[in-house]
């Protein structure tokens, strides 16, 4: 057993360099390599997340423009209605007017022709006046010269 011992002090002492060499591996590595490997990793995900943060903001600068564009769609929709419906109003308002000329125009004709038929009828039955006396001298003559014959 004590050369079992003696054995395992012995490789204790070879395995100390090694044990130094590790650890100083261990500290060089972390600080030369894996340290600027975190800053750079570090500063990759704060630019990653500035990326993200600014199209982030240009998504909704878009999103607003996109609404503030809807609204003056909807804005321009609506004064093209309100104007369509000034010319449909207008457009109805003179055939209106239209159809009010027209309409007292075909009454003055219709009055007008109804005070020369009534004229026409005055002077027929003027006529028929004047005409009747001689008519029925001439009928009872006619029937008077039958009965003679």
């Amino acid at each position: 057993m004590d050369s079992t011992l003696h054995a395992l002090a012995n490789l204790l002492l070879q395995a100390i360099p090694t044990v130094i060499f590790f650890l100083f591996l261990t500290f060089y590595l972390k600080r030369v390599y894996f340290g600027p490997l975190a800053q750079v990793l570090e500063q990759r995900r704060k630019e990653t997340e500035g990326v993200r943060e600014l199209s982030q903001r240009a998504f909704e600068a878009a999103d607003q423009k996109s609404s503030e564009f809807e609204r003056a769609l909807q804005l321009a929709r609506a004064e093209i209605n309100a104007e369509n419906e000034a010319l449909r109003q207008k457009w109805a308002q003179e055939q209106m007017e239209t159809i009010a000329k027209a309409r007292s125009e075909a009454e003055a004709r219709i009055a007008q022709a109804k005070g020369e038929v009534a004229a026409e009828t005055k002077r027929a039955q003027s006529e028929l006046e004047a005409n009747v006396q001689p008519l029925s001298e001439q009928i009872v003559q006619s029937l008077l010269r039958r009965r003679a014959a």
